[in-house]
């Protein structure tokens, strides 16, 4: 990995560790309440964030990519959250980085009533900005999946969520970017 990765690498884990340290003490501050509280009824809070990276090695080249994801949503029903999540990319290779950056809006439908281990479906669609060494040019993406929330406790769950992404450039001639993954992340329930 060439020091400009390393040094990208090292900033996002640091940013990952202050959200982890955050996201403890908002669990801490909330402590567990006597009275009743589901997660998901109507009324209730999400903020946390999912994050991938990938590493591709090749007889020719490697290419790292990081994500982070943070979102905040608000349950309008039981079970029903609509809220808005911000999605940062950094890829790098030896000849050549990119950024992404993307703000949508998303919908979560979680299933059967608030227990320790729940399904959820999740759908988002959106658009942002594509900078490739000195260029930048504008992208519509969306994003499905299903996903599963273990909560630790009455407010934080792990989350792990399977998605296909697809994008595209908004210029002429471009291709959509397919893409599925596994994002893993923390949510707060308040």
């Amino acid at each position: 990995m060439n020091t400009l990765v390393k040094i990208k690498f090292k900033n996002m884990i640091r940013y990952i560790n202050i959200l982890l340290i955050l996201f403890g003490a908002l669990n801490y501050a909330h402590g567990q309440s006597d009275g009743k509280f589901e997660q998901t009824d109507k009324g209730s809070h999400l903020a946390g964030g999912t994050i991938s990276f990938n590493n591709t090695f090749t007889n020719k080249t490697n290419l790292f990519s990081g994500n982070l994801n943070p979102n905040y949503g608000y349950f309008f029903a039981n079970n029903l959250a609509i809220g808005g999540v911000l999605s940062l990319t950094y890829s790098a290779s030896p000849s050549n980085h990119s950024t992404l950056a993307t703000l949508s809006p998303f919908v979560r439908y979680y299933i059967g009533p608030p227990k320790t281990c729940m399904f959820f479906g999740y759908a988002s669609a959106g658009g942002g900005v594509q900078s490739n060494n000195n260029t930048s040019v504008g992208l519509y993406n969306f994003q499905v999946g299903p996903g599963f929330d273990y909560f630790v406790n009455k407010h934080v769950a792990l989350e792990a969520l399977m998605s296909y992404r697809g994008s595209k450039l908004a210029r002429s001639g471009s291709d959509y970017s397919n893409n599925v993954g596994l994002l893993i992340g923390l949510q707060v329930f308040f």
